[in-house]
């Protein structure tokens, strides 16, 4: 349940982050949490009962063993940090590890303020019965502001209204904190901005969360599946990848090269493409980070085949006026 509650956090105040590596995420985010109950033991020894199983009836031991908790706990959080499958291998592991202590503070105040805040977010989702989805995308530096106006752009191009507007204070504070923890543990700047679009179809409205990380959409089902299948459709990533994961994105870069080349009038090795193709189904992608990639594979040979038929028509024609 806590583990369900610090995923939904990571939703909400900063988006998806690596299918490879969320469940590492969480769990130090449980493990964070469970860390700040031990610290009130310390003070508190007769809740041990509820957060320290299997403790004898003495105040003494019961600090001990919290003092004991309160330091390994941290350096399990660290360790875990350096087994990240995006992790900068050049960043050093003893460093990585002892930076478990700020993770852990940080992380476990956001849970314990998580746990009232997100059923208060989420409550009036709930009764409007309101479906949300999200697709990972991550922006390239600096390019926020102009994925951003895409988005946006992108929405208006359908005759959708549409307000960018700013997050409530409290939503950018824990989105800052939890930025903080991730660009350390992947040794990557991200993006300290988030905005939300709202989009208004007919009469229903829908809550688009832009993050550098991710792109939330909120609101009635069908509205909510329209916006998305018109954004994941028509939003190129020239600005910004549609994974997290680095070895996937070196293949994102090299169907954006051949897409060049097509847009170019040059030919590609199709052979390249079968590739790229093969690398993705050894891929361990979650299925929707593997449709996002087979998505643009699809563009590019439906491009591909595009010019080619151009060619074969100016062919025709040229042959036709000789």
């Amino acid at each position: 349940m806590l583990s369900k509650v610090f995923s939904m956090a990571t939703l909400t105040f900063f988006g998806r982050i690596p299918s490879q590596d969320d469940s590492k995420v969480s769990f130090m985010g449980l493990l964070s949490l469970y860390w700040i109950y031990i610290l009130v033991t310390t003070v508190f020894p007769d809740l041990a009962e509820t957060f320290i199983p299997l403790m004898p009836e003495d105040d003494t031991i019961v600090r001990i063993a919290s003092i004991v908790l309160i330091v390994l706990i941290p350096l399990v959080n660290g360790y875990t940090s350096t087994k990240m499958k995006n992790r900068d291998p050049s960043c050093s592991k003893i460093k990585q590890t002892l930076m478990g202590y700020p993770y852990t503070l940080i992380l476990g105040g956001i849970s314990m303020i998580l746990l009232v805040l997100i059923p208060i977010i989420k409550l009036p989702n709930v009764l409007k019965m309101h479906s949300q989805q999200q697709f990972a995308i991550m922006i390239h530096k600096g390019k926020y502001d102009d994925v951003l106006k895409e988005v946006d752009d992108t929405l208006s191009k359908h005759n959708i209204k549409t307000h960018v507007h700013d997050p409530k204070k409290i939503v950018m504070l824990n989105f800052m904190m939890l930025s903080y923890v991730l660009e350390h543990i992947f040794n990557f700047t991200i993006a300290k901005k988030m905005k939300y679009i709202t989009a208004t179809l007919e009469e229903n409205e829908v809550e688009i969360t832009v993050h550098a990380t991710d792109i939330s959409i909120v609101g009635p089902r069908q509205e909510v599946c329209e916006v998305k299948h018109i954004l994941s459709e028509e939003m190129q990533p020239v600005d910004f990848y549609f994974t997290w994961d680095h070895c996937l994105q070196k293949l994102e870069d090299d169907i954006q090269e051949m897409r060049h080349r097509i847009e170019n009038g040059q030919d590609i090795n199709m052979d390249e493409l079968e590739t790229i193709t093969d690398e993705l189904r050894k891929s361990s992608l979650g299925n929707e980070d593997w449709n996002a990639m087979r998505r643009q594979i699809y563009k590019l040979e439906r491009d591909y085949y595009k010019s080619k038929c151009k060619d074969g028509d100016s062919t025709q024609k040229g042959d036709s006026e000789v």
